[in-house]
Order: structure tokens, then C-alpha cells, then sequence
């Protein structure tokens, strides 16, 4: 039986560099979609530009994942007075 090489993808977070092992040990992927929409569905975070985050709750991962929101709008509109008394420009 002769041995060959195949190439394949594998996952890890951005934060942290873990693996994506839900099972213990890393999972090899065919192609990048099929490594994207399986991360998917054991909760982890994958976006449009390629980054992925695990489902880690600490403050690394957190401020990765707030980085990616976008600014707060601005609710005050010029000339209307503010709560505080200020006057919007």
C-alpha cells in the first residue's frame, strides 16, 4: 500500500491559537467552507474576512469580539440639548 500526501485545512482561533478539537483532537477539513460551517456550528465565531474566534468567555476573546462591532451611533442631533445641559454642534 503506498503512502500519499493530502493537503487539508484545520482551525484555530485567532485569540488564543487554540485548535478546533471538540472531540480532543484537532479535526483536518477538505476545503475552508466545510472548516468554516462545522466551527459554526459548535459555537464559534468565523467572519466574513476569515477570522475565528472559539467559544472562550475571557476578556481576550471578548475584546477580539468587541473590536469587530461597529462604533455606537450617535443619538444627538446638532443643536438639541443633551441630558447633561450640553448643546450637540
Amino acid at each position: 500500500m503506498p503512502i500519499k500526501t493530502h493537503a487539508c485545512v484545520s482551525i484555530t482561533c485567532d485569540v488564543c491559537d487554540e485548535p478546533y478539537a471538540p472531540e480532543g483532537y484537532p479535526v483536518h477539513f477538505a476545503n475552508t467552507a466545510e472548516a468554516r460551517g462545522l466551527a459554526r456550528c459548535y459555537g464559534w465565531l468565523v467572519t466574513g474576512d476569515g477570522q475565528v474566534i472559539c467559544h472562550e468567555a475571557d476578556i481576550a476573546h471578548q475584546t477580539a469580539m468587541d473590536g469587530l462591532l461597529p462604533p455606537e451611533p450617535v443619538t444627538q442631533v446638532p443643536g438639541q440639548i443633551a441630558i447633561d445641559g450640553e448643546v450637540a454642534e
